[in-house]
């Protein structure tokens, strides 16, 4: 069997799970499972890597379960960080362990199978509840959504890659003797690490198209009035006590403060603003901004945290997005000016 190099990537991947379990900080209601499923990752290379790496077979029972266990952790982080907790019914998610058990035990040959169906299940099943885009996301505070909804529309593209690696993988052990599952493991944790990189680093958000609605006609007359008037609720309540500089702001409070659904502020932003919600209040926040960096001398960063914005990252970003420029250089053109 090939070895891998005194000092397996897999085990660099791991470091970089620890990494970034650590910038995270200590366990929180909306970030748990998502810090559980980091562990899981770094487990699991140090799994790969003892066994490609070092020749160590003992633990190999063990690599099925936490490989099943990776898109479901994935999928249930998904739904902590959109609903706020998790329901009893998420119980059903243990079901890939029990079935890789049960393969265990009286049918080791569907191992494979059953490890590709998860990966490509959950990662189907990631993608289709992003259909909406950031706009499904109401619980995640609309200052972050679009980091939200990149990060999990890039977990849901990466599970899929893994399932078409493991057939891969699959395919060599039962072709070739597993001749190449070392370099093939390898590449896969290369390419678990560049995604995880490239999700959580790019400095710009996408430009999401908003949701389409369809142009008024005679008899969407009356559709087009009652978003006007939802869109008028919508722009009184955020400005009604300043509810739009709240850091914590996320579509599901702003509809209850509203009095809507969700779905109808969605709607009523995109038709009447042509952005989504998280645009849309961002962009109140960013005027804002720039008429407190105008009126006074404050630091910069005191007038983000002021904003509603919690890092100088996104607020950079926001700003660039609207003005074309930073807020300290936006402040240097407006004094010279």
């Amino acid at each position: 069997m090939p070895i891998m190099p005194l000092i397996p990537l897999t085990f660099l991947f791991g470091l970089l799970c620890l990494g970034l379990l650590y910038r995270l900080g200590r366990p929180r209601p909306q970030l748990w499972v998502f810090q559980l499923l980091l562990l899981l990752c770094a487990w699991q290379s140090l799994l790969v890597g003892v066994r490609y790496g070092y020749g160590v077979t003992q633990l190999n029972r063990l690599q099925p379960f936490g490989a099943v266990a990776i898109p479901a952790l994935t999928y249930l982080a998904f739904l902590v960080s959109t609903q706020g907790r998790l329901r009893w019914r998420e119980l059903g998610h243990l079901t890939p362990l029990g079935l890789t058990l049960l393969a265990s035990l009286i049918a080791p040959f569907w191992l494979d199978t059953l490890i590709v169906s998860v990966y490509l299940g959950y990662g189907l099943a990631l993608l289709y509840a992003l259909r909406r885009g950031e706009n499904g996301l109401q619980q995640v505070a609309l200052a972050e959504s679009w980091l939200s909804y990149r990060l999990w529309r890039g977990l849901g593209m990466l599970l899929i890659a893994i399932a078409l690696a493991e057939l891969v993988i699959a395919l060599d052990f039962s072709l070739f003797d597993g001749r190449h599952a070392a370099v093939l493991a390898t590449l896969v944790n290369v390419l678990v690490a560049l995604s995880l990189y490239l999700v959580l680093s790019r400095s710009r958000p996408l430009d999401h198209p908003v949701e389409p609605l369809p142009e008024p006609t005679r008899e969407a007359t009356e559709g087009e009035e009652q978003l006007a008037e939802w869109f008028d609720r919508v722009q009184q309540r955020l400005r009604q006590d300043d509810l739009y500089l709240e850091p914590e702001l996320n579509l599901a409070r702003l509809a209850r403060k509203v009095g809507l659904p969700a779905r109808r502020v969605s709607q009523a932003i995109n038709r009447h603003a042509g952005m989504n919600v998280s645009q849309y209040v961002n962009q109140l926040r960013v005027h804002q901004a720039a008429q407190w960096l105008l009126a006074s001398d404050d630091p910069v960063t005191d007038i983000m945290q002021a904003a509603g914005f919690t890092t100088k990252s996104n607020f950079n970003r926001e700003f660039l997005r609207i003005y074309s420029v930073n807020p300290s250089e936006w402040r240097r053109q407006q004094t010279r000016s």
